[in-house]
C-alpha cells in the first residue's frame, strides 16, 4: 500500500512539473517576444509605458518610411508620447537569433543588438511570475 502511495505522488509530481515546464516552453507570440526584446533594451521605459497604457504594437509596410536597416515585415513596439527608445524593431532570423534595431537616446542614431529567443526567455520568461508580468504587458497593448 505504502509503495503505491508513493507512486502514485511520484506521477502526480511528474506530471504537475512537465506541465509547467510545458507552460514555459510553448511558442511566443509576437507581441510576447516583443515585450522580452523590449525588456532587453529597456526595461524601465516598457514598465513606464505600459504603466501609462502608451506601448503599441505593430509590423512595419512595404509603404512605412523606417531607418536603413529596418525591413517589411519587421515587428515593432513603439511609445506613443515619444519617450526613448521611442521604437524597438524586431525580427527572427535563423536559428530563432532575434535581430532588434532601436534609436539611441537624443542622438538620433540606431543601434542593433542580437538575442536569441532562448536568452529571452531565460532572462525575462522563466518563472511563472516573470510569465504573468510579461503577458499583463502584452495585455496592456495598443496595435496599429
Amino acid at each position: 500500500m505504502r509503495k503505491i502511495k508513493l507512486a502514485i505522488l511520484t506521477i502526480l509530481l511528474v506530471l504537475t512539473s512537465s506541465s509547467t515546464v510545458g507552460a514555459a516552453q510553448r511558442q511566443l507570440t509576437d507581441q510576447q517576444l516583443g515585450i522580452l526584446v523590449s525588456l532587453a533594451v529597456d526595461s524601465r521605459w516598457v514598465r513606464q509605458e505600459a504603466a501609462s497604457q502608451s506601448l503599441v504594437y505593430g509590423v512595419v509596410h512595404p509603404a512605412d518610411q523606417v531607418p536603413t536597416g529596418v525591413t517589411d515585415d519587421d515587428s515593432y513596439i513603439v511609445a506613443r508620447d515619444g519617450r526613448a527608445p521611442a521604437i524597438v524593431y524586431y525580427r527572427v532570423g535563423v536559428n530563432q537569433h532575434v535581430q532588434v534595431t532601436y534609436p539611441t537616446a537624443g542622438k538620433g542614431r540606431l543601434r542593433t543588438a542580437d538575442f536569441t529567443v532562448k536568452q529571452l526567455r531565460r532572462r525575462f520568461f522563466r518563472t511563472a511570475a516573470q510569465r504573468k508580468r510579461v503577458n499583463a504587458y502584452v495585455g496592456s497593448l495598443q496595435t496599429e
